[in-house]
């Protein structure tokens, strides 16, 4: 499989699409959900990297005093963000750690770096050095084939978010990747009203150019404990398209694509049902948990009892609001949590039995299940004859 893609010259249609995208900070949700929500920016990237060549290892990462964070690669790439709250001398000196790590693997380097990551605010610096990361990353691959990857330019307010597109020969096909990156400036965590195959702004432009808004496309999503879904005995592939609104012709070839490669895959054909102000309504009951603990607070006397209010509340919102910051809620009527156009798109995932959640903490991809999701989509689109909806 090694230099399997290569950049498609001249002027081929594509014919299938593979979107991808980290949500900075998306670590922790309600319920006990924590996810590498960079697991499609891994996919997508690293095809990207191949296609151009780009050396996205990090070679120099500096911090200052103001929260400002730059991270350089050995392929020219250079990203920047900033922690709302400064960096302390010993931050800026953790920073260092970074140095040697691929960029692409933009969660797993800034755990290593700090140890964890909160979103929403409670822990930027991590936050920060991961979106810096990433659009290293994604500068790099720009700077690597500038003639082949294009990118979009116009910032969205208050966001770091960044796209890449380019086609390449795949699997006997041409294909589209889409690359994207969602972050709030400041380092304060998810906002990814642009995730999976949603097209706004300069993003939907740079879609169009390439028709993914046209194809079927299959949306790389989280390496993610689910405790829901953790009744496995080791990490699973998760393939999800909601029967009747997805592809589910292109999730079937997905999950048969897994069987045949030997690699443990579950399909789901209800778990992304369009439920009316279904994000409303958590955001509303996650606001009213936040108002009893609030109330309790403010009548309490203790000095064990005010600490201890505060210490749920800083849980709270350090883990459960992300499942409910992380996009609009008009947005989420339409494309639902995996950020999913209804009609041509299938979304492909991992779960981790619990176990594993209980040992790790914070689930982070490694290169051999990130190759397993490329097997996959390489398998699913190499059995396509022609394009399935």
């Amino acid at each position: 499989m090694k230099n399997s893609i290569r950049t498609a010259e001249g002027n081929n249609k594509s014919a299938f699409a593979v979107a991808g995208h980290v949500g900075v900070g998306h670590v922790h949700s309600h319920s006990g959900f924590v996810q590498d929500d960079s697991a499609g920016f891994i996919v997508v990237a690293e095809m990207m990297r191949e296609a151009t060549g780009a050396n996205t290892r990090i070679t120099r990462v500096t911090g200052e005093a103001s929260g400002k964070i730059t991270v350089e690669t050995a392929g020219g790439g250079v990203g920047t963000s900033f922690a709302r709250r400064g960096l302390t001398p010993f931050e800026i000196e953790l920073l260092a750690r970074a140095i040697g790590e691929d960029a692409i693997y933009n969660q797993r380097l800034a755990v290593k770096t700090f140890g964890r990551m909160y979103g929403q605010g409670a822990m930027e610096p991590p936050v920060a050095l991961q979106g810096a990361a990433a659009l290293a990353a994604l500068d790099t691959l720009r700077h690597a084939a500038p003639q082949h990857v294009a990118v979009t330019h116009e910032p969205y307010p208050e966001l770091i978010d960044k796209m890449a597109a380019m086609r390449v020969e795949f699997a006997g096909h041409t294909v589209s990747l889409l690359l994207v990156i969602n972050g709030s400036v400041g380092g304060v965590g998810p906002a990814e009203d642009n995730e999976g195959n949603t097209a706004y702004g300069p993003k939907a432009a740079l879609m169009r150019q390439f028709e993914i808004d046209k194809l079927p496309t299959v949306i790389v999503e989280s390496k993610a404990f689910n405790p829901a879904k953790a009744d496995i005995p080791e990490p699973t592939y998760l393939v999800r398209a909601q029967k009747g609104v997805d592809n589910t012709a292109l999730a079937i070839a997905l999950t048969e694509a897994a069987k045949a490669k030997n690699l443990p895959c579950l399909f789901l054909d209800d778990a992304l049902p369009a439920v009316e102000n279904a994000l409303t309504a958590a955001t509303r009951q996650f606001a009213n948990r936040l108002g009893e603990l609030a109330k309790k607070l403010h009548d309490a006397d203790g000095a064990l009892e005010k600490v201890s209010l505060t210490a749920e509340i800083a849980k709270l919102v350090s883990e459960d609001a992300g499942g409910v910051t992380f996009m609009s809620n008009t947005v989420h009527k339409e494309v639902r949590s995996a950020g999913i156009v209804p009609g041509n798109a299938a979304v492909l995932s991992m779960i981790v039995p619990k176990c594993y959640a209980e040992e790790v903490k914070i689930p982070l991809l490694s290169e051999k299940e990130a190759a397993g999701y490329r097997k996959i989509i390489e398998n699913a689109l190499g059995n396509q004859s022609e394009r399935k909806q």
